[in-house]
């Protein structure tokens, strides 16, 4: 257990100097899932999601001092997507840094359309995957539900908005 403590370890010091290596740029949307990182901030600096990898880390290790099974089970799912999603997002820097600077304002009604867009291909990847002839795999299809459901929230979300546009 303690080598698998020490190889986390050493691949979050790995993120930690490409974080600082990345330069930083403001973008008006969230990097990455809300509850993955446990925050709804807008947060732009790649060091506070290094230090969210570092808390749920610090807690890992707690409750394998402490025998917790489940706690362990799901901080290290927990960690282990954190520290995918950190690393993909430094992968795609560069990639970032080619877009042009000006950010292009969305309205709400193309931003709620863009978001029942996103519901609908969820939707049909959950059909598809349902009527598959393969193994039913149900933690993709709990993942699907899961993604349907922050999709429709958000839809609520931006339709509410649109509502007090039109009353305000």
């Amino acid at each position: 257990m303690a080598n698998l403590l020490t190889t986390l370890q050493k691949q979050i010091d790995q993120l930690e100097q490409q974080v600082h290596l990345a330069n930083e740029q403001k973008f008006k949307e969230p990097y990455f899932d809300e509850q993955l990182f446990h925050t709804n901030k807008i947060v732009t600096d790649k060091t506070f999601y290094l230090e969210k990898i570092k808390q749920t880390y610090q807690a890992l290790v707690a409750n394998i001092e402490s025998e917790k099974i489940e706690q362990i089970t799901f901080l290290s799912e927990t960690l282990v997507n954190q520290m995918a999603a950190l690393t993909r997002e430094l992968a795609t820097h560069n990639l970032r840094q080619k877009e042009p600077k000006a950010i292009i304002e969305e309205t709400l009604a193309q931003k709620h359309v863009r978001h029942l867009d996103y519901l609908r291909r969820l939707q049909e990847m959950k059909y598809e995957l349902e009527l598959s002839q393969d193994v039913i795999n149900q933690s993709k299809i709990a993942a699907l539900d899961n993604r349907i459901y922050r999709c429709e929230q958000a839809i609520k979300k931006i339709e509410l908005e649109i509502e007090n546009d039109i009353d305000g």
